[in-house]
């Protein structure tokens, strides 16, 4: 694997392009992975929180890298304050994935230095993946000519799960960690809990623990009585 490591940041276990079920986004999927494949050298995701925008970038860095070639995965709004020196000398990648570019809205330099790795990377022939809760003219960069860059592959909208992808994707999620989770009980999850993303996978976590301590099946009572316990 030739996947770089931007300070330390980890890339989950579970940010494989095969772990990202569903149909809601499959065409968004699709376009990612012409990046991956090296059929297409840029495109922009953007969408709402908890749409996969993440996972896929996280997951196309390592599909690439796996493929031999040098990629990076570089979470902006994480380490906005050293973006100008984190985004020098990216040129030389294969693959560049950006996440949360409006973190460095405003941040002249930081604007720049992106800019330039925009350039640097068509001139080598890398490809760049990027993405934000906004399209690359709503983001409020001060640099004209970046938004403009960050556009020219084409931006595509992801969108939130609904209901049945949730379901699929909670199952999904459970299997790698080991847990058999029946749909009857992914479905009580989603009617009586937290529905967003983030919420379903921490409720996951939870159940995780609490039934390697207490060996117990993820039945509805059992879940039921875990989760109110957590308050």
């Amino acid at each position: 694997m030739a996947t770089q490591m931007i300070l330390g940041v980890q890339l989950p276990q579970s940010a494989t392009l095969e772990a990202f079920v569903g149909a809601t986004n499959a065409q968004v999927r699709a376009a990612v992975e012409q990046i991956v494949d090296g059929r297409s050298e840029r495109l922009f995701l953007h969408g709402p929180e908890a749409s996969g925008k993440t996972h896929l970038l996280q997951a196309a860095c390592r599909a690439a890298g796996d493929a031999g070639d040098r990629s990076v995965y570089v979470p902006l709004a994480q380490m906005a304050d050293q973006a100008e020196s984190l985004l020098v000398g990216l040129q030389d990648m294969d693959c560049v994935c950006i996440d949360d570019v409006g973190a460095i809205a405003g941040d002249r330099d930081a604007e720049i230095a992106l800019l330039s790795l925009t350039d640097g990377l068509r001139a080598s022939g890398g490809r760049l993946l990027a993405a934000d809760r906004n399209s690359p003219r709503e983001i409020g960069l001060t640099l004209p000519d970046l938004a403009s860059r960050l556009g020219w592959g084409g931006a595509v909208a992801a969108i939130e799960l609904d209901d049945s992808d949730k379901l699929d994707l909670l199952v999904e999620r459970a299997a790698q960690r080991g847990m058999d989770l029946p749909y009857a009980t992914a479905r009580w999850l989603l009617r009586h809990g937290e529905r967003d993303v983030p919420a379903l996978m921490r409720a996951l976590d939870t159940l995780d623990h609490a039934s390697l301590a207490a060996h117990r099946r993820l039945t509805i009572p059992f879940v039921k009585q875990t989760l109110a316990a957590e308050g």
